[in-house]
C-alpha cells in the first residue's frame, strides 16, 4: 500500500506503515498554502457558529432543566408520600 491508495476496510495499517514527515518542507505550493489557510479560517468559524448556537440556546436549556427539575421533584415527593401513607395506613391486601 502507497500514501495514495485507499486501504481495504479491514486492512488497518500498523504505526510504523504510516508515513510521517520528518524533513522541513521548504517548498509548499502557494496552492496549498492558500487551501490550508481556508481550511482553517472554515474551521475557526465553524467553531465559532457552535459557541453562538449554544449561547443562543442557553434560556431554552436553562428552560428545559428547570422543567426536568421541577418533575423530578414532583415524581420524588409522589413517591415519598405514597411510601409514607402506605406505611401509616398498611392495607390488608
Amino acid at each position: 500500500m502507497n500514501a495514495i491508495s485507499k486501504p481495504s476496510p479491514e486492512y488497518r495499517p500498523l504505526p510504523d506503515e504510516i508515513p510521517t514527515l520528518t524533513d522541513a518542507v521548504e517548498d509548499v505550493p502557494p496552492s496549498l498554502v492558500c487551501a490550508l489557510d481556508a481550511q482553517a479560517a472554515e474551521k475557526q468559524a465553524f467553531m465559532a457558529l457552535s459557541a453562538d448556537l449554544l449561547q443562543q440556546l442557553r434560556p431554552e436549556f436553562e428552560r428545559l432543566a428547570a422543567g426536568l427539575v421541577h418533575r423530578t421533584l414532583e415524581s420524588a415527593w409522589q413517591h415519598k408520600v405514597n411510601a409514607s401513607s402506605k406505611t401509616q395506613f398498611p392495607t390488608s391486601d
